[in-house]
């Protein structure tokens, strides 16, 4: 377990990048909760995503996209996969669990699909939906689960307007993880790897 640890005001942050789907990130996840003993904890998904995580069925079973589905067979290659993402379901067990605050920091849905209707033109998205041929085709070569995520997500949203909207949240999560901070002493911040760099390089700006 690694995480990446800075001071905001009078709070220490630890922002762990965590991988979606990977089942084995549970344990690290649950390795930073024993570590810091955080008395608030940031997640990287909106708020309805995580009020869809905490009215999860028992019997749930997820409809994949295309996308989705190809991102499944990538990844698993170095482990087991799972959905709903293993990593924000351990730290949402666990703050449960502890009795902490769980703050979502991603865009919420309204946020996101008007940004989505306003940086993403029409040929984009038609180019969207018919390149899934090319990347099923496109060997990323990757030699461990953090490679491919990285790898995938270059591949993904390097169209017009895709890499717009992935900076917009990364900048959402940076300013929810900072206001966050008020009122915590030891912040653990689940972040997805893919804007988890993203996110870290706008904290040190933000308290710089």
């Amino acid at each position: 377990m690694t995480t990446t640890d800075f001071r905001a005001g009078g709070c220490t942050v630890h922002v762990l990048p965590v991988i979606k789907g990977l089942l084995s990130e549970t344990e690290k996840v649950k390795e930073a909760f024993d570590q810091i003993h955080p008395d608030k904890v940031a997640i990287s998904i909106s708020k309805e995503e995580l009020e869809g995580l905490k009215a999860m069925p028992d019997d749930y079973q997820p409809e994949l996209s295309r996308y989705e589905e190809m991102y499944v067979q990538g990844l698993s290659r170095f482990g087991e996969v799972a959905a709903p993402p293993p990593c924000f379901v351990a730290a949402l067990e666990l703050a449960d669990h502890e009795g902490v605050p769980l703050v979502p920091v991603d865009l919420d849905e309204d946020s996101y699909s008007k940004l989505y209707c306003t940086a993403v033109p029409g040929s984009t998205l038609f180019r969207h939906s018919t390149r899934t041929w090319i990347l099923k085709r496109r060997d990323f070569g990757a030699r461990s689960a953090e490679e491919f995520v990285r790898a995938w997500d270059r591949a993904v949203n390097r169209l017009e307007g895709f890499g717009t909207i992935e900076e917009k949240r990364a900048e959402a999560m940076a300013d929810g993880i900072m206001a966050a901070c008020d009122g915590s002493k030891h912040l653990l911040a689940v972040v997805e790897l893919e804007r988890s760099e993203d996110v870290l390089s706008l904290l040190e700006k933000r308290t710089s």
